[in-house]
């Protein structure tokens, strides 16, 4: 096969291993759903390349409106240097929180690849203590083979409350060309897919209860706008960046 064959097949067959994150999802999506019941927003947050995903599910035609991004400008994929060092900061996570408006029963959706730096893992313990419940999109593989960067040892898959796996390999490379180089990342195609498929079996609960979906259109379509500014509305203040 080719470089971009091997690729391809490599990014299929690793989202085809979300089917084993099944049982996590549904759990994860009924918290959702009953929190989103009660008039409560989903936070979702990430750094670096793992903000990406947490990004991909705010403000999305399609997705869901009260959806707050735990955004911070320290951890930016566009700076990776600077993400490099935040990260990595005993203590930034806490700081995170106490920036944001996070209510006990809501749950927060926190990407994180290797789930090893304190950022991630200190915000979760400290939501944990807040009363909010913490859902974990991480590599398994990559988490277990590396060590922790937080000060008790501790990593996101030891904080979470539920886990889902994403199945990246560790060091995010999935095949070695020719010449012995490694490519191939996957964590962020393979966390978006979670994160969307997450949102969608929220949806799906709450459809199937009959309530009406706070759900976004594409601004480009025929009374898009003024469709979305009806749903984002009664949110319109939780959410941290609002259009």
């Amino acid at each position: 096969m080719t470089a971009l064959e091997t690729y391809r097949s490599k990014v299929m067959e690793l989202i085809g291993r979300g089917a084993d994150e099944t049982d996590a999802l549904k759990a994860a999506a009924h918290l959702i759903a009953d929190s989103l019941q009660r008039g409560e927003v989903l936070h979702v947050f990430g750094s670096g390349h793992s903000m990406l995903p947490a990004i991909d599910a705010t403000f999305r035609a399609g997705g869901l409106a009260p959806v707050n991004l735990l955004h911070d400008p320290g951890l930016a994929p566009w700076e990776p240097t600077r993400v490099s060092r935040v990260e990595r900061l005993p203590g930034y996570g806490n700081a995170i929180a106490d920036l944001q408006d996070l209510r006990a029963g809501e749950v927060v959706v926190i990407v994180s690849n290797s789930g090893i730096n304190p950022v991630p893992v200190q915000l979760a313990e400290r939501v944990r203590r807040d009363g909010l419940t913490v859902v974990a999109i991480t590599s398994r593989p990559h988490s277990e083979a590396s060590g922790s960067r937080h000060p008790e040892g501790l990593k996101l898959i030891d904080v979470a409350d539920i886990v889902i796996d994403t199945h990246a390999p560790e060091g995010d490379v999935t095949f070695t060309l020719d010449d012995g180089t490694e490519t191939g990342p996957v964590s962020t195609i393979l966390a978006t897919t979670l994160i969307h498929s997450l949102t969608i079996a929220a949806m799906a609960e709450l459809a199937g209860r009959g309530v009406r979906l706070p759900v976004l259109r594409s601004m480009n379509r025929a009374d898009g706008d003024e469709s979305n500014e009806a749903v984002i509305e009664p949110f319109r203040a939780r959410l941290s960046r609002e259009p």
